[in-house]
């Protein structure tokens, strides 16, 4: 066996053609989805102005996945997987299609964004939970680490293609135009993933009514809960997300009090970050191979925390634009390489850790515990920056980082 694995790489996952089709058709919606993040950013701050409202439809954009998804993936359980993606693709497109309607019209206001937001989330947290649990019906466990590596290296260049066509998109042709691309992205996904061959075997879709729903979420949670591995990679999901807050929720502060950049600067860092996101989900099949599932974890979450401390080491440079762009790319590149790292561990090891019968349960309750821990931890950070500085903070949370990693490590938290 041991022989056969060994001789496994990526050529094997471009024979697995239904999981091709499935991967294509996400990839199409990244695409959109890249291009329309410009878009709604630009859209939020020209619509309300307002730094509070910012916020408000940023924390909505997060409450699906926090409230919604872990019912959702309850419900999905019992449910066809491929028509509940299918359903989230279109449903998705027209309310995309809408808003890009109303703001061609010049008729959106804060209020319709929040609600938009709402509805669009709403739907993806039914699409999340059946996205993950359709991949074990299309790919043997056997190719777990390439298929997941394929799909997120190509997801993450199609995330830079889209990124910078998104601002010329929205420069020569308008925000709308940037957000009907988004739905459209959407349609063609859909029809894509309709040319998935797959059989689905429903029993528990016979039992149906509120009970069995019920049942589905008690037990659900239960199987979380007695299971040591998912506990804890719960646990990860939650830490490394809110320990990335102040780096996600600063940028602008970071850019201009600690490296006194324009948004220029935060571009190439965005660019470089994901090049190297890029090349550690490409390398992770085989590192995964010669490196256990805690010590990349441990790995991918220290270089996380170093890549943070390097940013507190701007000021020092301030006039020498060279090494201030080194640092800024030093940093993006170890953090990049960190997180493909540690997000391959997570989610590959996730998938083989959990029964078949749970994985949209699980992934739910997963993604949920993950999604929390921002809104969360955006309020915590935002008391403390009128208290302290950008680069003090950032210290913190490398250091909070580094330590929290070097402990699993010498305490041996189970992974496997």
């Amino acid at each position: 066996m041991k022989e056969k694995k060994s001789e496994i790489g990526y050529k094997d996952i471009f024979r697995q053609k239904e999981y091709l089709k499935l991967v294509l058709a996400g990839l199409i919606s990244r695409f959109g989805d890249s291009v329309d993040s410009l878009a709604f950013t630009w859209l939020v701050y020209q619509v309300t102005g307002s730094a509070a409202w910012s916020a408000i439809v940023f924390a909505v954009n997060q409450l699906p996945e926090i409230v919604v998804q872990p019912f959702a993936g309850a419900l999905v359980e019992g449910l066809p997987k491929k028509r509940l993606i299918l359903g989230s693709y279109l449903i998705r497109g027209g309310i995309v299609a809408a808003l890009a309607v109303l703001t061609y019209a010049d008729t959106v206001t804060p209020w319709i964004l929040v609600i938009f937001t709402f509805m669009i989330t709403t739907v993806e947290a039914f699409g999340l939970p059946a996205g993950m649990a359709i991949v074990p019906m299309l790919l043997p466990q056997e190719y777990y680490e390439y298929g997941t590596s394929l799909k997120a290296t190509l997801s993450n260049v199609v995330e830079l293609v889209g990124m910078a066509l998104g601002g010329v998109i929205i420069g020569a042709f308008g925000i709308y135009t940037a957000i009907f691309i988004d739905a459209a992205t959407f349609f063609g996904a859909a029809v894509i993933l309709s040319l998935v061959r797959l059989k689905e075997k429903n029993e528990k879709r016979e039992r149906g009514g509120a009970g069995s729903y019920l049942e589905n979420l008690r037990s659900g949670i239960a199987y979380v809960k007695e299971q040591p591995v998912i506990r804890n990679f719960c646990l990860m999901a939650v830490a490394i997300n809110a320990l990335m807050v102040p780096f996600n929720s600063l940028q602008g502060p970071i850019v201009s009090e600690l490296f006194g950049q324009g948004p220029e600067f935060l571009s190439i860092m965005g660019v470089v970050m994901v090049l190297f996101t890029v090349l550690g989900s490409f390398l992770f099949p085989y590192v995964s191979k010669r490196i256990s599932v805690r010590r990349m974890l441990v790995g991918g979450g220290i270089a996380m925390g170093v890549g943070l401390s390097l940013l507190t080491i701007g000021p020092f440079f301030q006039g020498n634009v060279f090494m201030l762009y080194g640092i800024g790319g030093l940093s993006s590149l170890v953090m990049g390489a960190g997180v493909s790292i540690f997000m391959g561990a997570l989610n590959v090891q996730f998938m083989k850790c959990v029964s078949k019968e749970y994985l949209a349960r699980s992934g739910a309750i997963f993604n949920a515990a993950a999604s929390a821990a921002v809104p969360a931890t955006s309020f915590l950070i935002s008391a403390l920056a009128t208290r302290f500085s950008v680069g003090e903070i950032l210290m913190v949370s490398a250091l909070f980082c580094v330590i929290i990693f070097i402990y699993i490590e010498i305490r041996k938290v189970q992974f496997e």
